[in-house]
């Protein structure tokens, strides 16, 4: 389906969990202490409020649109569920569960967000899940998204949302790569320069590899637990130029 309305990945919420000891390790770890001044994807910490969330918290992708009524409207109709609301910047932010069961805002994002490639924000966000090719159809007429629905060549079955050539956000066939055991989640990915030496760094502040660096189609990557337990990935910026022109390929 493609889209008359803007959609991009703004902010990514870390809710609930140890959120002192999670701000602290992201700013040690990625300079996330900056605030959000950066014109680039920003990760937020919350409380959990009312939203039912792992002990450990969890990810929540803000999709912005310019009309979030309207697609949080479209969410529910589609087979989302209210999951209750989070404090953000002094507002209470709806929380949807999709159908199976991952977590994600909708946000309100006036005129395009400028593009970034500036090292330590959130570069980019994939869905792991157990459900994939119904996640990946959902997401899409949802957020009124083009559906790149060819797997990609690269670890797991892996699809593309996109807005106007713009990568929005992956989603991984969660089978192919973890025990069905682990529920849906989202994981985001942190730009870094040196693959190698930022996964070396980051364990040695107390992260767990799950995956080391990695070569694929869509550019190295990483993906690692933080100290309480919450999986997050690295990429360095050839996967930004490596998205976008698969996307565009393929669109």
């Amino acid at each position: 389906m493609t889209s008359s309305v803007g959609i991009t990945s703004d902010t990514v919420l870390f809710v609930g969990g140890d959120t002192p000891g999670g701000r602290a390790f992201y700013a040690l770890a990625m300079d996330h202490g900056r605030g959000s001044d950066s014109p680039g994807q920003r990760i937020s910490f919350v409380s959990a409020g009312d939203v039912p969330v792992p002990p450990q918290g969890c990810w929540v992708p803000c999709f912005g649109t310019d009309d979030h009524v309207a697609a949080g409207s479209r969410a529910l109709d589609l087979g989302a569920r209210p999951a209750g609301t989070v404090p953000v910047d002094g507002l209470d932010q709806p929380v949807y569960a999709a159908p199976d069961g991952a977590l994600f805002g909708l946000t309100d994002v006036p005129g395009s967000r400028p593009h970034s490639q500036r090292l330590g924000d959130v570069a980019f966000v994939d869905l792991y899940t157990p459900l994939a090719e119904e996640a990946a159809a959902y997401y899409a007429q949802t957020l009124s998204c083009h559906l790149i629905d060819e797997p990609a060549p690269s670890p797991g079955n892996y699809r593309l949302l996109v807005s106007a050539d713009r990568p929005v956000a992956g989603v991984v066939d969660m089978l192919d790569v973890l025990p069905s055991a682990v529920p849906p989640h989202w994981i985001p990915f942190l730009r870094v320069l040196d693959l190698e030496a930022e996964v070396a760094r980051l364990s040695d502040l107390g992260a767990r590899v799950r995956v080391p660096a990695t070569d694929s189609a869509m550019g190295p990557f990483a993906v690692l637990v933080d100290p309480f337990g919450v999986a997050f990935g690295l990429q360095t910026p050839v996967s930004d130029d490596l998205l976008r022109k698969y996307a565009a390929i393929r669109r």
